[in-house]
């Protein structure tokens, strides 16, 4: 019979959606992560909110809201040209000025703590004159908190009462987003797309007073250019919360972010390419919540959800891959994409032990690609069961030389090797996995009777026998053979070939020593060997031990001496002389 056939098994690798965005810490969330929520009436969610959208020429102010509450900003116009002037900003209006002595808009009544806090305007110089002042924060005693004003060649920045300025190099005349973030020892300024980082120590004082346009305690002149969308916090904002404002307007990221489901199917990677789908639920319990689809998501559950509008297009806002849709929950799918690159050695399900030590190496090299615009978190795990091995003891895997740990899931008996990986909004990342399978065997052959076969319960056992066994005795062997491997191989098939044996029928009995103790089968190959099969279920613990009791034909000189033998001890009975 012919067991030369090999089963390859599939490896099977699971990958579990477990985030998108980021998920190890509010520090590294990711815009997408959140649900977007348009800002009320009265921007709550800002301490100090000026949209500079109209003008009372009777009373000469402009709305502004402070801690949710409408309060009038007093607009001061220069007496010849009638500036500032109401223009269109990026979002309804905004306010002009054109550099005259007597322009400016001055917040007052403020009681504002500040032991950090953020600035956030958007600003179009156009001319650069230095030392005009854009925006100043006055505390209790009049000094500045905070002041940006105009230079030739960017911004400049003082803080606590001009004892730290900073300057930004910046496109002057020019239109930029800009907020600067103050912490207690750091200052982070966003201008546009970059970012820049200073030490800067501060102390907690109150902010009482704001001026926009110009400095109004000195002669001086305003700006030469537009100011629009003016927000105080008495907080650090984050990156994403500037990023929101910049891209979308008038928005909010409040701090539950969308929650969200996943579920994922193993992918057989013995395909040369396979699309891997992951189901994603993303979910808010807020009624004004917009949620974020990645824009590969296919298979949507909602598809006619109104999208969110951005303030300054009009269009559908779209940011780091993805929409927002207002809905309570959208499910959708997600491509993730695997290509198997080259692949060496192989599990079988049936193994030749023709050797002393045998060690199978599995190697697989695939590419994963994630052609979506979300950051995807995954694991990839390794099925030991579906290459035959048992979940009690398997082979150590490895991924990308890094040893894979063992993962249980709960409620469930199946064991997994795992690692995680990032896979970034349209990475394509390849991976190594390896596998070391290794299979031992010790046998010992010696002369044996029946009863001394039958009285064999261990290897050990038969090595005993093996050293005290007298040579001659007869031509009935036994071979006594301990298999060892690195991992349990409950759905493995091992063949043994048996040395001194030329065909089937030559053996008597042969029977496992360990698990089941069961009678085992005898057979011969095609290439003429004689092999004892030894069951996955005659393992324990990686271990087998086996007995096979054989007859031997002697050879001429043997059977030589077998007879002479056997003519001494007739004679010897027939004369008496029993010894």
């Amino acid at each position: 019979m012919d067991v030369n056939w090999r089963r390859t098994l599939g490896l099977v690798v699971i990958l579990f959606l477990l985030s998108v965005a980021g998920a190890a810490s509010a520090a590294t969330l990711d815009l997408p992560k959140w649900v977007i929520v348009p800002e009320d009436g009265t921007f709550s969610d800002v301490t100090l909110f000026c949209g500079l959208d109209a003008m009372d020429l009777t009373n000469n102010v402009t709305p502004c809201y402070y801690q949710g509450a409408l309060v009038n900003a007093t607009i001061y116009f220069n007496s010849t040209m009638g500036y500032p002037k109401l223009v269109t900003g990026k979002i309804l209006n905004a306010f002009e000025f054109d550099g005259s002595v007597g322009e400016g808009i001055k917040i007052v009544g403020l009681d504002i703590p500040v032991s950090q806090f953020s600035v956030y305007l958007h600003i179009n110089i156009k001319k650069a004159v230095s030392g005009r002042k854009i925006i100043i924060l006055r505390r209790t005693d009049g000094k500045w908190t905070f002041g940006m004003y105009t230079l030739a060649t960017g911004f400049g920045i003082i803080i606590d009462a001009g004892s730290k300025q900073f300057i930004i190099n910046a496109q002057v005349p020019g239109e930029h987003d800009i907020a600067i973030v103050q912490t207690g020892t750091q200052m982070l300024v966003y201008l546009d797309d970059k970012e820049y980082t200073f030490d800067s120590v501060f102390t907690s004082q109150t902010v009482t007073t704001v001026e926009l346009g110009r400095d109004l305690g000195t002669s001086e002149g305003s700006i030469v250019g537009v100011i629009d969308e003016v927000r105080i916090y008495d907080s650090a904002i984050s990156k994403d919360q500037y990023e929101l404002l910049r891209h979308a307007g008038r928005k909010s990221s409040p701090s539950p972010p969308a929650s969200a489901r996943f579920s994922a199917r193993p992918l057989d990677l013995t395909r040369d390419r396979a699309t891997f789908y992951a189901g994603l639920e993303v979910s808010t319990t807020d009624p004004s919540g917009y949620v974020p689809v990645p824009e590969s998501a296919v298979n949507m559950s909602i598809t006619s959800a109104p999208k969110l509008v951005s303030d300054y297009t009009g269009a559908p806002f779209y940011y780091q891959g993805h929409y927002w849709y207002r809905a309570d929950k959208i499910q959708f799918n997600l491509p993730i994409q695997f290509e198997t690159v080259r692949q060496s050695g192989t599990f079988d399900d049936v193994i030749i032990l023709d050797e002393d030590e045998k060690q199978i190496v599995f190697e697989k090299e695939f590419k994963v690609t994630n052609p979506t615009g979300a950051r995807i978190n995954v694991l990839y795990a390794v099925d030991p069961t579906a290459l035959g091995f048992s979940p009690l003891q398997f082979p150590s895997f490895e991924l990308d030389g890094v040893a894979m740990a063992s993962w249980n899931p709960d409620n469930s008996t199946r064991v997994y090797a795992i690692r995680t990986d990032v896979l970034d909004p349209g990475e394509i990342s390849t991976h190594w996995i390896k596998a070391t399978w290794t299979i031992k065997k010790e046998e010992v052959s010696f002369p044996a009777k029946l009863d001394d076969f039958r009285s064999i319960n261990s290897f050990e056992e038969a090595q005993k026998l093996f050293e005290n066994a007298a040579k001659g005795k007869g031509s009935t062997y036994v071979s006594v053979i301990s298999i060892t491997s690195n991992a349990d191989v409950s759905n493995v098939t091992i063949y043994v070939p048996l040395q001194d044996v030329e065909d089937p029928e030559d053996v008597i009995e042969a029977v496992a020593l360990t698990g089941t103790r069961e009678t085992l089968e005898v057979k011969q190959l095609e290439d003429g060997r004689v092999v004892v099969r030894v069951p996955g279920d005659a393992f324990v613990a990686g271990n087998a031990e086996v007995k096979v009791l054989y007859s031997k034909e002697l050879s001429f000189w043997d059977r030589i001496k077998q007879l002479i033998a056997s003519i001494k001890a007739k004679i010897a009975s027939i004369l008496g002389w029993g010894g």
